[in-house]
């Protein structure tokens, strides 16, 4: 019984909190969300850095969605990559039109490929998107990590990390 009454207040506690947390989430608790419970001033250096992470985290969403989602690779490039497109993946050229000449093709011999976004992290100019792609239900796939650098509202760098999704794992933890 005192137990259920210890989880009951501690459950009260956290939801009464959950606002105040919410409004300030995505703050470290040093700067703006602490500053302004304080009095103190708004820092805006980091309001400009989290308005820059929410405007490319708009961007790469939507990027994403037509690429992986909807697999429309002219239009996902046309419309969010700059036409001077760096390449890090060794196998590929730089270029937006070089990029969607290769990718529009292999997209298309897929057609029942399964792409799932399992999450996408985005930092200033940054993204992380990691990606589990499948030829089939059956298909353990692969795990992939896209790194996007973003200018101006546009992707124009990209790295990439491909793994097999192995048989066998040395532990009980999920890839995705």
């Amino acid at each position: 019984m005192k137990r259920s009454i210890l989880a009951a207040t501690a459950a009260l506690s956290l939801a009464g909190a959950m606002p105040a947390l919410a409004q300030h989430a995505g703050h470290s608790g040093h700067g703006s969300g602490q500053a302004a419970a304080h009095g103190e001033r708004h820092d805006p250096a980091m309001h400009a850095r989290h308005m820059e992470t929410e405007r490319n985290r708009a961007i790469v969403t939507r990027f994403i969605d037509l690429f992986y989602g909807q697999g429309r690779v002219r239009e996902a490039f046309t419309t969010y990559v700059a036409p001077g497109y760096i390449q890090h993946n060794p196998v590929a050229a730089d270029g937006r039109d070089t990029a969607i000449a290769a990718l529009e093709p292999y997209f298309a011999s897929q057609p029942n490929a399964i792409r799932e976004v399992q999450r996408i992290i985005v930092d200033g100019n940054l993204a992380a998107v990691h990606v589990r792609v499948r030829q089939n239900p059956q298909d353990r796939g692969v795990a992939i990590v896209d790194i996007l650098r973003l200018e101006n509202g546009m992707i124009v760098e990209h790295w990439d990390v491909i793994q097999a999704v192995p048989e066998r794992s040395a532990n009980p933890h999920p890839m995705f």
